[in-house]
């Protein structure tokens, strides 16, 4: 009777120093996910969890799914020719004319590291044109929840393996003013940058957006580009 206590004992002792353990390492970064998944909130701090997906490139693309021009990070400058918009409900060139030009934009998403925790409906996919950027904040406008920015669509499932490539292309629209810049007539964009996102729908409400830096959107997604300056030029 007395070896079976200390058999007991020892065994309750062995599984509470592996509860223990298991408590602590839950939100570590497991042994599989890349080392970039290791992120930055928006104001340089280490992430509470890490970062499943890092943006590789977004491609505008033309018509017949041409590319019209590629980034491949933040705060960068592309010009899209109007002449080969999928679209383009105005064709002129007349100062003081409006239009809008439609795009296809195709993102490339990488896996660098498994959810922390499951979504529920799937990934969000979106964007803003604030021009804050990452740090547009956790506000009823705009989708509730979502905040101030606009999704392309419904949630996704992006069921990559950690290191593998995605594509998701969206059809997105470039309204602009015709204006005379010299002696030509140009398509000036109403919209001053473009910012993408992706959350993962669970993730981004678990962590705490009321406090900073986790009241700014771009520190709960999952990747983001922000302030992208995105023209159209003749």
């Amino acid at each position: 009777m007395f070896k079976l206590s200390i058999t007991s004992f020892f065994l309750s002792l062995a599984y509470g120093v592996l509860a223990l353990a298991v408590s602590c390492t839950d939100h570590d970064v497991p042994a599989g996910n890349l080392p970039e998944s290791k992120c930055k909130d928006v104001n340089g701090g280490d992430r509470l969890y890490p970062c499943e997906f890092s943006i590789e490139k977004i491609t505008f693309l033309g018509a017949d799914g041409a590319a019209a021009g590629t980034v491949t990070g933040s705060n960068q400058v592309l010009a899209l020719p109007r002449s080969i918009a999928k679209a383009d409900n105005y064709t002129g060139n007349e100062e003081g004319k409006i239009g809008v030009a439609t795009f296809d934009v195709k993102i490339t998403l990488k896996r660098i590291a498994s959810p922390s925790f499951p979504v529920n409906e799937g990934y969000l996919i979106g964007y803003t044109h604030n021009t804050s950027g990452g740090k547009i904040l956790h506000t009823s406008t705009g989708g509730g929840t979502y905040g101030e920015r606009d999704k392309f669509g419904p949630p996704v499932a992006l069921n990559m393996a950690i290191g593998e490539n995605m594509d998701v292309t969206y059809e997105m629209f470039f309204p602009y003013r015709m204006e005379k810049a010299g002696s030509a007539v140009v398509p000036v964009t109403v919209f001053a940058s473009s910012s993408f996102f992706v959350d993962n729908d669970v993730t981004t409400l678990k962590l705490p957006r009321t406090t900073v830096p986790y009241n700014y959107v771009g520190s709960v997604t999952e990747a983001f580009y922000e302030k992208l300056i995105v023209t159209l030029k003749n």
